[in-house]
C-alpha cells in the first residue's frame, strides 16, 4: 500500500491505510445491505470488478493555491478534510501519475518564488486560485487550466510559468495552456474570461476506438481504462435495435458507443456546452446516427407519448437519480428493458425498488474505478415482467 505525504489530511481518498481487497469487499458489503434494507434482489449478481489500475488511474485534477495554516506560505494542492479554507501541498498524490506532481511541485515553487498572492476567500483579494490538469491517459496528451483573478498584473509572471512548464520533464505531452479568469467570490472553477496561452483549448481522449475531444469545463469520466470497463459491461446488454434513447447522454459517450448497434440513438442531455461537444464528437468519430437533444429529461419525456417507441433505454443519471416524470415515462411506456448506470447506489436501489412492480433485476455489475476512496459505479439490466 502507497500512501501519500497528507494521507488523512485531504479529502482526495480515504482507503490507502486498507488494503485493495478489503476495500473491494467494503464496498460490496455496503451495496448489498442496500438490496437488504430496500428488500429486492438481482436475479443474477455478478460481484465487483477491479479497476484496471489501482494508482495514477486518475486523468482530471483540479487543485487549489493556498496556505495549510494560517499565514503560511503558498500551497498548491487539495483542501482539507471538513475544512473550509485549509489547503494541504499534494505532491506525491497516489490517484495520479508523476506528470499530475510533477507539474504541481514545479507551479508551486515557481509563484512561491515569485510571492504572488493566492485567493483569500474572506477577504476576495489575491491573484491565484486553482490549477485543473487533465490528460488523456491513452494519448498522453495534457491540458493545464490555470484560474486567477481578472488582475493583469501578473501577466509576465503567468508568461513565464507558461514557459517553465512546457519546458518540464514529462512523459507526456502539454498540448493546451489556459488562463480561465473569474472573480466570482466562491471557490469554483470557472472562466469569465478564457485566454489561451498555448496551443488549444483541448486534448484528445481515447475510449475503445473512439476519439473524444475534451476542453478544460468537459464532464468526461476521470478513470478511463475504468470506463471502458464500465462501458463495455452495460453494452453487453445492449442488442441491435432501430431507436435507443440514451438519457443524461453528458458528451455522448454512450450514444456514441452504441451507434453501431441501432439504426437511431437519441442522446438527451440538459446542459448546452456537453451536448455541443457531443456534437463535435460525433463528427469527430464520422458517426452520423446519433441525434443530440438539448433538454432536460423531464421535459423530453412529455413529448414523447406519440413517438417511436425504442425497445430498450439507457440511462446514466447524476448522483440524484431519476428524475420523477422520467420514473413515470418509463412505467407509462415499458420498455422491454433498462440498462442503468450509476454512480451513487443510495439512489439507485430506491430507483430500482420504485420500479419492481414493472421489471426485475436481471443482471447486477459493481465496477470499481475510484480505488482508495468510498465511491463506486454499477451497471444494472432491468427486464419487463411478464
Amino acid at each position: 500500500m502507497k500512501r501519500c505525504s497528507i494521507f488523512e489530511k485531504c479529502g482526495g481518498c480515504s482507503k490507502l491505510n486498507i488494503s485493495y481487497e478489503e476495500q473491494l469487499k467494503i464496498k460490496e458489503n455496503r451495496l448489498l445491505s442496500l438490496f437488504d434494507q430496500y428488500q429486492i434482489k438481482p436475479n443474477n449478481y455478478h460481484g465487483i470488478t477491479p479497476s484496471v489500475d489501482i494508482y495514477g488511474y486518475r486523468n482530471k485534477m483540479e487543485y487549489s493555491f493556498g496556505n495549510e495554516y494560517k499565514d503560511g506560505p503558498l500551497v498548491l494542492g487539495l483542501r482539507g478534510k471538513g475544512k473550509k479554507f485549509d489547503v494541504y501541498y499534494t505532491k506525491d498524490c497516489k490517484l495520479v501519475d508523476d506528470d499530475f506532481n510533477n507539474i504541481v511541485w514545479q507551479t508551486r515553487e515557481f509563484f512561491l518564488k515569485k510571492n504572488i498572492p493566492f485567493r483569500n476567500y474572506k477577504n476576495h483579494s489575491g491573484f491565484l486560485r486553482n490549477l485543473g490538469i487533465r490528460k488523456g491517459l491513452k494519448t498522453g496528451e495534457i491540458l493545464l487550466n490555470l484560474v486567477t483573478s481578472l488582475d493583469n498584473n501578473y501577466y509576465q509572471e503567468v508568461e513565464t510559468w507558461k514557459e517553465e512548464m512546457l519546458n518540464t520533464n514529462l512523459k507526456g505531452n502539454i498540448v493546451s495552456i489556459i488562463q480561465s479568469k473569474t472573480e466570482s467570490k466562491a471557490n469554483v472553477v470557472k472562466a469569465d474570461e478564457m485566454e489561451i496561452l498555448y496551443g488549444r483549448d483541448y486534448f484528445y481522449e481515447k475510449i475503445f476506438d473512439l476519439t473524444f475531444k475534451i476542453g478544460p469545463f468537459s464532464f468526461f469520466q476521470t478513470n478511463t481504462k475504468g470506463a471502458e470497463v464500465l462501458y463495455q459491461t452495460a453494452l453487453s446488454y445492449a442488442e441491435n435495435s432501430d431507436v435507443v434513447y440514451d438519457f443524461y447522454s453528458g458528451t455522448g459517450t454512450i450514444s456514441l458507443l452504441l451507434a453501431n448497434k441501432a439504426k437511431k440513438v437519441y442522446g438527451i442531455e440538459i446542459v448546452k456546452e456537453a451536448v455541443e461537444a457531443a456534437k463535435q464528437n460525433a463528427i469527430l468519430n464520422n458517426i452520423n446516427n446519433v441525434e443530440f437533444v438539448n433538454e432536460d429529461v423531464k421535459d423530453f419525456v412529455k413529448r414523447q407519448s406519440g413517438t417511436e417507441k425504442p425497445d430498450y433505454i439507457i440511462v446514466d443519471p447524476p448522483r440524484a437519480g431519476l428524475h420523477p416524470n422520467l420514473i413515470k415515462f418509463i412505467k407509462t411506456q415499458q420498455f422491454n428493458k433498462i440498462i442503468y448506470i450509476s454512480c451513487n447506489p443510495k439512489t439507485l436501489i430506491p430507483n430500482l425498488k420504485e420500479l419492481s412492480d414493472l421489471y426485475t433485476i436481471s443482471d447486477f455489475h459493481l465496477v470499481d474505478m475510484f480505488p482508495h476512496t468510498d465511491h463506486v459505479e454499477s451497471v444494472a439490466l432491468m427486464t419487463k415482467l411478464n
